[in-house]
């Protein structure tokens, strides 16, 4: 079938039409793709493992890119995006959770914060429950090529040991003891 079709071509429009007509597709349909592309940072915790991504726009246009992740237990997420190549303006990227649903761009999304990005590398940390999330980058890109990365880590936050909470206990009951001794004496 697509033999045919481009016999067809190359019949109506001549060898030199059809090259620069494939040509011409291929480059529209990469940089329609490249400019608005979903891409997978982890589906477990990240750990303390930094996790990169990033994409290549070909031609000028809006960016609207997520990065999907989940993280297993409450932690601290540092993330940075930096467009190192072309020039993004404005630019930004945001954390969402995906709700209850855990679909991205489901109606129960939630954005968590967001943050403006340049060409210099700037670190940012968010505390996040255990779930679902995405980035979300955003940007204008106002020349092509133009490329932009993103990074992210995730440390789980400390949960106390049982010591710490006997320690408290402990604690409280000695002051606990001493006020009633002194209402005692008073």
């Amino acid at each position: 079938m697509a033999r045919s079709l481009l016999k067809l071509m190359v019949f109506y429009l001549g060898v030199g039409m059809v090259k620069s007509f494939v040509v011409a597709s291929a480059l529209l349909a990469g940089s329609f793709a490249a400019q608005a592309a979903s891409f997978a940072l982890g589906t477990g915790p990240l750990g303390t493992t930094t996790v990169n991504g990033g994409n290549v726009i070909l031609a000028p246009g809006l960016v609207n890119d997520t990065f999907t992740f989940s993280l297993a237990s409450a932690s601290t997420v540092q993330s940075n995006v930096t467009g190192f190549f072309g020039n993004f303006s404005p630019a930004f990227y945001s954390i969402v959770s995906t709700g209850a649903d855990h679909v991205v761009g489901g109606g129960d999304d939630a954005v968590v914060t967001g943050f403006a990005f340049t060409s210099t590398s700037t670190g940012n940390f968010t505390n996040l429950s255990a779930g679902d999330y995405y980035f979300n980058v955003f940007a204008l890109a106002n020349q092509g090529p133009s490329a932009y990365a993103i990074s992210a880590s995730a440390t789980a936050l400390p949960v106390p040991e049982p010591e710490t909470y006997a320690l408290f206990g402990a604690g409280l009951g000695i002051v606990g003891f001493i006020a009633a001794r002194r209402r005692r004496n008073s």
